[in-house]
Parts: C-alpha cells; sequence; structure tokens
C-alpha cells in the first residue's frame, strides 16, 4: 500500500497557532499531529507522499530524514482534488491501493491496522453527533452514493472523516472535477464519478478527531495520551509537592514545582517551567514556556516562548454554565464546550494579576500589561506606555 497525506491546507481557523507554524506541525502530546499520523501509517506503507506547499519549510526540515516519505508541492491550496491530483506521477506505473488521509485528521492505530488489510474501494465513515458540520455519507445497499458536505438536513449521521482507499483510477476523475462553490476541487466530486464504475464501501471508523478548530487539539491531546500513557522525558526535574494524575506527556527538561498540580490529559512540552502553587488542567503548553507560580490554567493551549506572569488566572467556565463561543474568522461559533480556556500564540508576555476569559485568544508577541481583564481577542499590541495601574478590560 502507499499513503498519501494532504498536509498543505493554510488552517486559518486554527489561528493564532497558524501564525507561526504549519496546521500539522501544531503538537500533540509533545510530537507535531502530522508525526503521529505518520506513525500510524508507516508499517502498512511502502511509501508516504505528503503534499504541501513549498513555502512549509517546518514541515519540509522537520520530515526531511524521515524514511519512506516523498514531498509532493502543491502551488496553491485548490482543494483536495487537486491535492491529490498532484500525486500522479509519482504512481502512474503503481497498480496497488491507494490509502489517503488529512494531515488534520487523527485516526486511530487500530483503525489504520483495519484499513490495511483491506483490498478495494472504501471512505470512511464516522458516527458523529455534529452531522451537519461535516459530508455525510449517503448509502444504497450498503455502498456509497454520495457524499453531501454540510446539509442543513443531514440524512444520516455517517460522516466521511478524511480516510479513503482506492487506487490510480481516482486521477482519471480528479481530471473531470470542476471548481465547487467554495472554490475547490473537491476529492468527494471524484469519488462520486467513480463509484458509478467501481462500488464504495463504508469503512467505520472507531476513533477519530479532526482539527479543525482550536479546542480540537484538546481532544486529539486526549485521544493520543488514551493511546501512548504517560510520556516524562529525559532530565524532567519534578520538585516536592508536586502531583501528577496520569496520563500526561512532559518534555525534556521541564522543572515542575514545587507544590504544583498536573491534572490528567496535560501536555508540557521541552524545557518548561511550571512553578508553585501552579494548577494545569487538560491543557497543552509547548517548549520553552514558563507558568512560574500562583496560576491556574484550565482547558487551554500556550505557545513556545511565553511566559505567565504570577497569580495569572485562565478562566474555563461561564458564570450561567452556558457553552462557550470563540471567534474563528470573525465569527462566533458554538464549541459545544461546557469547560474551555484561552489559546496563546508564541512568544506571548502575560504580566502578574492577569485573568483571561474563557475562550478568548491572544496572537503572537503580545506583551499584556499587568491587571488586564482580557474580554476579547487580543491582535494587536495593546498601549503599554499610558498603561494605567488599575485593572483594565482589553
Amino acid at each position: 500500500m502507499k499513503t498519501i497525506i494532504l498536509a498543505a491546507g493554510n488552517g486559518t481557523r486554527l489561528k493564532p497557532f497558524t501564525e507561526t507554524m504549519s496546521k500539522p506541525m501544531i503538537p500533540i502530546a509533545n510530537k507535531p499531529l502530522l508525526e503521529w499520523i505518520i506513525e500510524a501509517v508507516e508499517v502498512c506503507s511502502e511509501e508516504i507522499f505528503i503534499v504541501v506547499r513549498k513555502e512549509q519549510l517546518d514541515i519540509i526540515d522537520y520530515f526531511k530524514n524521515f524514511q519512506k516519505i516523498t514531498f509532493v508541492y502543491q502551488s496553491e491550496p485548490l482543494g483536495t482534488a487537486d491535492a491529490i491530483g498532484c500525486c500522479e506521477s509519482y504512481l502512474k506505473d503503481y497498480e496497488g491501493p491507494i490509502l489517503k488521509l488529512g494531515g488534520d485528521d487523527l485516526i486511530s492505530l487500530e483503525d489504520i491496522n483495519r484499513i490495511s488489510r483491506l483490498s478495494g474501494y472504501y471512505v470512511g465513515g464516522f458516527i458523529s453527533d455534529y452531522p451537519e458540520r461535516f459530508g455525510v455519507i449517503e448509502t444504497e445497499d450498503g455502498f456509497v452514493v454520495n457524499i453531501e458536505e454540510k446539509p442543513k438536513n443531514p440524512k444520516s449521521n455517517l460522516v466521511s472523516c478524511g480516510l479513503y482507499m482506492f487506487d490510480r483510477k481516482i486521477f482519471e476523475y480528479i481530471k473531470k472535477v470542476k471548481l465547487s462553490e467554495r472554490g475547490e476541487f473537491e476529492l468527494n466530486d471524484a469519488i462520486e464519478m467513480l463509484s458509478k464504475k467501481e462500488k464504495f464501501k463504508v469503512f467505520e471508523v472507531k476513533k477519530w478527531t479532526t482539527i479543525t478548530h482550536p479546542w480540537e487539539l484538546l481532544e486529539a491531546n486526549k485521544l493520543i495520551l488514551d493511546q501512548i500513557g504517560t510520556q516524562i522525558g529525559k532530565n524532567v526535574e519534578i520538585r516536592p509537592g508536586t502531583y501528577i494524575e496520569y496520563p500526561v506527556a512532559i518534555g525534556d527538561g521541564s522543572v515542575l514545582g514545587p507544590n504544583c498540580f498536573i491534572r490528567r490529559y496535560s501536555t508540557i512540552g521541552k524545557n518548561c517551567k511550571i512553578g508553585n502553587a501552579v494548577e494545569i488542567k487538560n491543557s497543552i503548553i509547548m517548549d520553552h514556556s514558563y507558568v512560574s507560580h500562583l496560576s491556574y490554567i484550565g482547558d487551554s493551549i500556550i505557545g513556545k516562548d511565553c511566559n505567565i506572569g504570577a497569580g495569572a488566572i485562565f478562566a474555563n467556565l461561564r458564570l450561567d454554565n452556558g457553552n462557550i463561543f470563540v471567534n474563528i474568522n470573525d465569527n462566533k461559533l458554538d464549541t459545544e464546550c461546557r469547560k474551555l480556556g484561552a489559546f496563546i500564540g508564541d512568544n506571548v508576555k502575560i504580566a502578574v494579576s492577569v485573568t483571561i476569559m474563557p475562550g478568548k485568544k491572544i496572537w503572537p508577541n503580545i506583551k499584556i500589561p499587568p491587571c488586564s481583564m482580557i474580554t476579547k481577542d487580543i491582535k494587536e499590541q495593546p498601549d503599554l506606555k499610558n498603561y494605567e495601574s488599575t485593572r483594565k478590560r482589553l
């Protein structure tokens, strides 16, 4: 089997993190998301094609020495069919099965092993509580007849999870795909045409997380930690009074404590410092970031090279216990999460006694002055020269 992984998307809905890194390079349990996907397929794949843009140097440099990997370059993100079509010349003499995955779709190792033992044509399907958010699979006599993108009134709760198995016949139909209303060449259009010649079955996936929005990174982190268990790196210093609930991931060279509380499903990167009387709950803290003392970080993600000052509170629960909304591309989106904290980009410096309200985002390289209350997303640097010492809403 050969595998194609699509990794060329812009990831605009994952800002502020995709301001400084490619979407598939966002760390989950202290490895890039894309590395977990590669690890799931490398045992059963003789070659792995990763579709990227040439400017995605963080992906190219990180994976350039990995075995079995070939980079395929897409000039611009014109959709999934266009991305698959870029691989045609590499597969012109290949007659075996081709597995396709998205660079933002985390599928369990168990599911990958199951589909790798099959032959034929398959669409990966998952039973979703929110089918209107995805492509809904319609079947007839056990075969796929249509995949409707984000229908207002879904006919079923079986959705496409970005996993496909086909062969090189797909390229013939990709050339016939027309630009969709979204301005993209959609792989599902090619699948629909091919399915009239070759019958596609549904392969039901047991575990799947798609990473489209920042809070879904926390779901992916949980899935991985449940799969691999606790991971504690080299030269980690765990000082007296530190309490850790498993599973967690702690990167090389990090310092925990004294007297800190690391709750389950937390990931702390390399060379981080979690100081006295700090509580970390279900969060991701990337490499070289400090949460030095007397702070609470709940259901949040903190980027690389950040410093969180004393007494910072990342609130994760609304007073009315309602769902938390997050601004995505200037639209308020219901996350369906009752508990959700903040999303902090790389190199953010947060001064003492700052409170960040649930679901708020701070862009990279911002400095937040002391005693601030963050009630909206912060994309530009606040005025530090004229900052008043009393608590100020930002």
